[in-house]
């Protein structure tokens, strides 16, 4: 079955609160599912672009400080009788804004400790790039974006 072809961009957000560390996780009107901000790269776009543009709209957050890091997954699911074959970029971005809920895609957003945002995380694909964001964080091997 064939299908058609999506791609989306997003970032993983992470906020140190003293010695802990907060991952952002939302969770989607459609399908109820959490994750992270993300949405469809628009013509003209780079992935970059578009992950900015999506955590803007979806939770507010405009300072990013991005870390040298970008993991992309491949899934596909049925929407409306279609096959979509869908292509993610993420991200990961540090923030020190809460963030604000756009309630017209969004039913829920939490900051979450690593372990807790590892159980939260609907998708197994998502559990993995917050393994490999959270080993990138903790090995210290991104540094924040212009300051290599």
């Amino acid at each position: 079955m064939r299908g058609e072809f999506e791609r989306a961009a997003g970032y993983v957000l992470f906020r140190e609160q003293g010695e802990k560390r907060e991952y952002l996780l939302v969770r989607n009107r459609n399908g109820r599912h959490w994750g992270f901000p993300k949405g469809r790269i628009e013509t003209g776009e780079s992935p970059e672009e578009a992950a900015r543009r999506e955590v803007a709209e979806e939770v507010g957050i405009r300072d990013l400080r991005p870390i040298s890091f970008s993991r992309t997954i491949h899934y596909s699911f049925i929407r409306n009788g279609k096959l979509i074959h869908k292509e993610v970029t993420y991200f990961l971005a540090e923030t020190d804004e809460e963030g604000i809920l756009n309630d017209e895609e969004l039913v829920e957003m939490r900051w979450l400790s690593f372990v807790e945002a590892l159980t939260t995380l609907t998708y197994p694909e998502q559990r993995g790039v917050l393994k490999e964001a959270d080993e990138v964080l903790m090995r210290g091997r991104g540094a924040p974006a212009g300051k290599n």
